[in-house]
């Protein structure tokens, strides 16, 4: 069992709110013997276990690799600008017309 413990500010003093969760899955690594010295040292100044050090920093990783292809962001003061240029008509493009029109080594197999 691991717990999840979390701490909710009342008044002046810091409550502790401790949820624990059962983690059944298991993911096993190979590594190069330098990686692991690596990942041992990291944790170990970090004041985690290996395990947390990986799953804490793997899992964030993860987060953003999955934003990144997930979410646009822009800043407010372009965002209207990029709303009209999604409005705008399209416009005629004869080169791309053309392009699009001829086969493709795909139509010749």
């Amino acid at each position: 069992m691991y717990g999840l413990c979390t701490y909710t500010e009342v008044g002046m003093a810091l409550t502790r709110v401790t949820k624990t969760t059962r983690k059944n899955d298991r993911l096993e690594l190979r590594l190069e013997p330098a990686q692991r010295r690596m990942l041992d040292e990291a944790a170990a100044v970090s004041g985690m276990t290996v395990t947390g050090f990986v799953l804490s920093h793997a899992t964030e990783a993860a987060r953003e690799v999955v934003a990144d292809r997930t979410s646009f962001v822009l800043p407010a003061e372009r965002w209207d600008a990029f709303v009209d240029l999604l409005d705008r008509g399209a416009r005629p493009m004869p080169g791309l017309a053309t392009f699009l029109s001829r086969p493709s080594v795909l139509d010749e197999a």
